[in-house]
């Protein structure tokens, strides 16, 4: 397996390094490169002191781990990703899937070390958005329900910003309206300049909707919520079983383990679990193998009813209705 480590930020002084690492040829604002690891490019903007972004369009030949590393950590990452297959995020040895059918958003202290490991045959299309600090608290205060939000949260010695989420509907219509516009083209950075600002702007919304929870997290924390979730999903038919119990497996206190959970994952540990049992009863429909009463049973819903209005609640259909759609 291919190892490429590379730094990143809102200053634009690592191009060269990451050319150099991913075997590509700088051509003006783009990476372009076609080897064995890798064919592809990369287009990186400059937007203004505060805030830089990339554009990855790269399909992988074999497979391959990514190290994104930096020194600095007065600004945060935010990636959108679209992606033909799952790619693992990871920290030390834990691993969460990003793409397809788990989280297509992260936000990322640029205090935090970022690898993935991309299976040979891997397509990425990435928007890496890096914004100074202060350019985003000055963003949020500009929204009256961000105004309030607590000083502590750009306080490095108080608060690590990290999330990892899926991205609105709207974000996801304007990167796809984007991939239609040629490389080629004259005003190709300024369509992509102003994608980066529509999605900043997408964030931000999102972002109002969110519990912000202030809290120091390390690089160990992230590891054991990380293996905390992926417990959660392989018990995703039986029962939950229960904060203490979860706490308890990673080392953690209670009430740090629900604060780290629901700030790097946007849910409580409960909500994550049942909405996720909801998405899997979803998919069971979905195969038309099951009837209602079988995929309560099999996901240990206390009752049909119990699962009716819970799919109802989020999807605005019951089950019954959603099978006979299918």
């Amino acid at each position: 397996m291919k190892t490429i480590t590379h730094r990143y930020g809102t200053k634009l002084n690592w191009i060269d390094v990451l050319a150099e690492a991913m075997g590509g040829t700088i051509d003006g604002n783009f990476i372009k490169g076609n080897n064995a690891l890798y064919s592809g490019t990369h287009f990186i903007s400059f937007l203004d002191s505060r805030i830089s972004a990339m554009l990855i369009d790269v399909t992988y030949k074999e497979k391959a781990l990514l190290e994104y590393r930096n020194d600095v950590g007065h600004f945060i990452g935010v990636y959108f990703y679209i992606l033909n297959h799952e790619v693992n995020f990871i920290i030390n040895d834990e691993s969460t899937l990003i793409g397809k059918q788990d989280y297509n958003l992260s936000i990322v202290d640029s205090e935090l070390d970022l690898d993935y490991i991309v299976d040979k045959g891997t397509g990425t299309y990435v928007v890496c958005i890096f914004i100074d600090k202060t350019a985003l608290k000055e963003y949020m205060h500009k929204i009256p329900k961000l105004k309030s939000l607590p000083k502590d949260v750009f306080n490095a010695e108080k608060n690590t910003i990290i999330c990892m989420d899926r991205m609105n509907i709207e974000s996801s219509i304007l990167i796809n309206d984007f991939r239609k516009r040629a490389y080629d083209s004259p005003l190709f950075e300024f369509y992509f300049r102003g994608l980066v600002y529509n999605l900043i702007g997408n964030y931000l919304n999102q972002l109002v909707t969110k519990k912000i929870i202030i809290s120091k997290v390390m690089g160990e924390d992230v590891k054991s919520i990380i293996a905390s979730k992926a417990m959660l999903l392989e018990s995703i038919d039986g029962a939950f079983p229960g904060v203490d119990f979860l706490a308890e497996q990673v080392f953690m206190s209670t009430s740090k383990y629900k604060k780290i959970f629901t700030k790097i994952s946007g849910l409580s540990p409960g909500s994550f679990f049942y909405s996720n049992k909801l998405k899997r009863a979803k998919e069971l429909l979905e195969t038309g193998q099951y009837t209602v009463s079988e995929v309560s049973d099999k996901l240990n819903y206390v009752s049909i009813s119990h699962l009716a209005k819970r799919f109802n609640d989020m999807y605005g259909i019951s089950p019954k209705e959603y099978q006979n759609l299918l």
